[in-house]
């Protein structure tokens, strides 16, 4: 009797636990990988902003999100491959990180800020006003309390205008006040 019980215990042990071992030695690689580029990116100011190095941790980001959207750090990892993917410049790479955040994770903490940074790519790295608008909006309806609302409001009012004509709004303003 003895033995049926250990031969059970055992079974249960190597085919139950076999998969989620690996799954997790897995996340962990993931994890080890992730803060080895991490460290290389953020090391200097002359490898942040590197295109080749950004690609690889914003690849290792999106990784670990597809290895388990459901993990209690798939949807950071997300996120930050959107602020990587705004780094190194690649806009549309961020906006489609960021509007997975939006769409589909909103309990997320910084689901704002993510539908926000939509419209910010939208309008500076991918020079496309019709969808930063878009954003900006949906935005606005939203979350309308939230503390990014004036940069908002303020991005839809002077979108389109130069640095020049923006700086002479601001000398007229300061002069005036």
């Amino acid at each position: 009797m003895r033995i049926k019980i250990l031969t059970a215990f055992l079974m249960v042990c190597v085919f139950g636990c076999g998969p989620a071992g690996n799954s997790v030695s897995e996340r962990a690689a993931s994890l080890h990988r992730i803060d080895s580029l991490e460290a290389a990116y953020f090391e200097t100011k002359a490898t942040m902003g590197n295109p080749k190095t950004g690609m690889g941790l914003v690849r290792e980001y999106a990784r670990f999100y597809q290895a388990d959207g459901r993990d209690s750090l798939a949807t950071d990892m997300l996120f930050k491959a959107g602020e990587v993917s705004m780094g190194i410049g690649q806009g549309h790479l961020a906006v489609k990180y960021f509007k997975l955040i939006s769409g589909d994770h909103p309990e997320f903490e910084e689901a704002a800020e993510a539908l926000f940074l939509c419209g910010f790519c939208s309008e500076n790295l991918n020079a496309d006003t019709a969808e930063a608008r878009f954003y900006y909006e949906a935005f606005l309806k939203q979350f309308p309390e939230h503390h990014l609302v004036k940069d908002a409001q303020f991005s839809l009012l002077n979108m389109g205008r130069s640095d020049a004509e923006l700086i002479e709004m601001f000398e007229e303003k300061l002069a005036r006040e």
